[in-house]
């Protein structure tokens, strides 16, 4: 038998009617289709590979301590430096010595201007201590006095060229031991004004204090007056280091026995009172020193034992709090030595007897890394950008590290976990990314947000989900052909509002009015219901010609809907006059110790509910209407109501979309920004209360980006937290995809 060639067979197998440039441009279009989509997958993938990029770096290791310069510094065994420190930029670094101060090229370790001056002859400096923000040194002298100097650097750019210049201003010189015994540790703090104070340990042994404070002089200056006091006599054992707070209003001491004692120096004109001593460790207290911000004490001892403790006010609300052991951090092998802390968190370095130097984070509690730098660590200091820090060891070196470690404040436990922080009575999840100054100690837990998030959806659904369902399900089952066509595009119009006017008008008109009628919005729910049940009751009992004569039910069922707001906001006032005093709000924060906030879960569940119903309904009154008929027809043919058979039959016929329906407004509530944003008070709280507010996800996210530093750790936390919003929502959607498909079979079947 003859073959078709292929031309006839081509002809034969194309439709008729479909001209070549038809099918071209169902070529075009289907090529078209398919890039798009595969274009929209590639720019979803690309976002969410962006937002890991982001986030990722929060939980890399810092990097390894890497030394940068390392200079055998000029001078015999007793010339040897006590301290030194860095301008900003880590160029130029002071050395204090016995004889007074040198400035040193970090670079080079070349000399570039020795200080010797008056404050400096006929005696020694025998220790030192410089203060964390000021720059001010305090030096420990060997005849009893205590001299205050500042360390300031003028920055130039001759040609373009940056060049450091160090200064040197004397500020005061305190005789602080009469009997001129050498101050062996010193601690020196100024509240830039008129107010200073010294302390100091001799050789001897005997802890002193010296207050200062500046009169006031018609034409400015004025005297000096200084108090001193000694405080040996209140110590059990032997004073091995002393502290000053940077308001001169506190001081520690440590002692041989491994107490700390704590005294109240708020009147310079009277002796410091003792307010408190604890033991810290069962050996000899070596290292003390002030985490950034003055409230937590980093505590080393002979041991290399590292703790932090501050004081925690207990419940009795006494007048002074008490210091609390809250961190424990990897020990030393040998006695801590040196502590710094940084200036721009809350790092702090420590250094041993054995030369070995560790990093720690006091809020998260983690030891970075421990580096070897020669032998006994005799100075510190971090410095001032905390991207590096100078080590002073035994052997008269001084070593020049690179430090790199942006996020040192983030772990799963500060993330996730209870966080003890400072001035809290307990550990606690909180989120308070910024403050008013600069000490200020993040608090980055994302737990109140993820409880914001799912009380706030919850209200939201649980005021939408109802009405959207049942709504569907009267215009479906029950509701004239006509009322659906009003209805249906009337809802499906509410879709369109943007979430930021319905936002505007939950924060600035329904908020004031749910204030006002608390009480009445409180019984809609019950008032509407019982009024709904006795109309229809009541219009159960009407005659068929009365019925005929009325409007439909319809009309009447909005009618008597009306009815019952107008009763519930009628009765409102009255009950609450008459049950709480004429002021529920108050009887809240006296009876039940809950406040009430005027933009509260209320103003939520009806603003954030009123963009979600839109969505339910539609999707959940189109499965409804997609039920076959012929399941109606055969469930009213065997006797069955109308009600029964749009429960049992078409309601579980339609549960796959029904299903959708709900995840997908579960979606849309979990993910609303602007009406969280403008009708809640977006506080981070752990509250379940209707009566107040709280913070979402995606509206800390809208809040907090603004203002949070590029690449910073607040900035990639915001991106964490997209990131875990992202992966709840498909995590949801997935389980849900599920059980919609399950369900799908099991009733396809039908």
């Amino acid at each position: 038998m003859a073959q078709p060639n292929d031309a006839n067979a081509g002809k034969s197998r194309s439709l008729p009617g479909i001209t070549p440039a038809a099918r071209t441009m169902d070529r075009i279009g289907r090529w078209v289709i398919a890039v798009g989509g595969v274009g929209v997958i590639l720019v979803v993938l690309g976002i969410l590979a962006f937002v890991l990029r982001e986030a990722y770096p929060l939980f890399l290791s810092p990097a390894p301590a890497t030394i940068v310069t390392s200079h055998t510094l000029d001078g015999s065994a007793d010339q040897r430096p006590l301290a030194a420190g860095a301008d900003p930029y880590r160029e130029v670094a002071y050395l204090v010595r016995p004889d007074g101060i040198d400035f040193i090229r970090l670079a080079t370790g070349e000399t570039i201007r020795r200080e010797r001056g008056d404050i400096f002859q006929d005696r020694r400096v025998v220790s030192a201590r410089p203060s964390l923000t000021d720059g001010t040194l305090g030096l420990g002298m060997s005849d009893g006095h205590i001299a205050a100097v500042k360390v300031h650097y003028r920055v130039t750019y001759p040609e373009g060229i940056r060049f450091v210049t160090p200064e040197l201003d004397i500020q005061e010189n305190v005789a602080l031991d009469r009997e001129g015994e050498p101050v062996t540790r010193v601690s020196y703090r100024t509240d830039g004004a008129r107010r200073s104070t010294a302390a100091g340990i001799t050789s001897s042994g005997r802890l002193l204090v010296a207050g200062m404070m500046k009169r006031r002089g018609l034409l400015g200056g004025g005297k000096l007056d200084t108090y001193t006091y000694d405080l040996t006599a209140q110590v059990d054992g032997t004073p091995t280091t002393v502290l000053v707070d940077r308001s001169g209003r506190h001081l520690l001491a440590g002692t041989d026995r491994g107490e700390v004692y704590c005294w109240d120096a708020k009147d310079v004109r009277a002796p410091p009172s003792l307010v408190q001593r604890f033991r810290a460790s069962d050996l000899a207290i070596t290292a003390l020193a002030f985490v950034l911000g003055d409230v937590s004490v980093v505590v080393g001892d002979a041991g290399g034992h590292v703790s932090t403790w501050f004081p925690v006010r207990g419940p009795d609300g006494s007048v002074y709090a008490s210091y609390r052991k809250i961190h424990v951090f990897r020990s030393h092998r040998t006695a801590v030595s040196a502590i710094a802390q940084s200036a721009r968190d809350k790092q702090f370095l420590t250094g041993s007897a054995g030369g070995h130097v560790m990093l720690h984070h006091m809020t998260s509690a983690q030891t970075f890394f421990s580096v070897a730098s020669g032998s006994n660590v005799t100075g510190l200091t971090f410095a001032p950008k905390a991207d590096g820090f100078l080590c002073l060891d035994g052997d008269g070196r001084l070593n020049h590290y690179r430090l790199t470690n942006p996020h040192p404040e983030v772990t799963l436990k500060t993330l996730f976990g209870k966080v003890w922080y400072e001035g809290y009575g307990e550990p606690e999840y909180v989120w308070q990314s910024t403050g008013g100054t600069d000490e200020f100690e993040p608090k980055l837990s994302i737990i109140p947000l993820a409880y914001g998030t799912a009380k706030g959806t919850f209200y939201a659904m649980f005021f939408a989900l109802p009405l959207a369902v049942l709504a569907a399900i009267y215009t479906s089952e029950f509701a004239h052909p006509r009322v659906r066509s009003v209805v249906k595009p009337t809802v499906e119009l509410m879709a369109s509002l943007p979430s930021v006017i319905l936002g505007f008008l939950g924060g600035l008109w329904l908020a004031p009015l749910l204030e006002r009628q608390v009480v009445g919005v409180l019984l809609l729910l019950p008032t509407v219901a019982l009024t709904i049940i006795s109309a229809s009751w009541f219009w159960s009992r009407l005659p068929g010609q009365l019925k005929n004569r009325l409007p439909g039910p319809e009309v009447f069922y909005v009618a008597v809907s009306l009815l019952g707001i107008w009763l519930a906001l009628a009765v409102g006032p009255w009950m609450e006059s008459a049950f709480w005093g004429g002021n529920f709000q108050r009887w809240l924060s006296d009876s039940a110790d809950t406040r009430y906030d005027q933009r509260n879960c209320l103003v939520v569940g009806f603003a954030m509910g009123f963009a979600v119903i839109p969505i339910i309904y539609t999707i959940c009154e189109d499965a409804l209407t997609s039920v076959p008929a012929h399941l109606r027809a055969g469930s009213l043919a065997l006797g069955a109501t109308p009600w029964q058979t749009a429960v049992r039959v078409v309601l579980p016929t339609a549960s796959p979309g029904i299903f959708s329906a709900t995840m997908i407004g579960f979606g849309r509530a979990v993910g609303e920004t602007m009406i969280v944003l403008m009708a809640t008070g977006n506080t981070p709280i752990m509250d379940w209360s209707i009566f107040n507010g709280m913070r979402t996800m995606s509206a800390n996210i809208a809040v907090e980006i603004p203002e949070a530093p590029h690449e910073g750790t607040l900035y990639r936390v915001l991106f964490l937290t997209g990131v875990l919003l992202a992966g709840v929502t498909f995590i949801v959607n997935t389980i849900a995809e599920i059980v919609r498909q399950r369900l799908r079979e099991r009733y396809s079947r039908i």
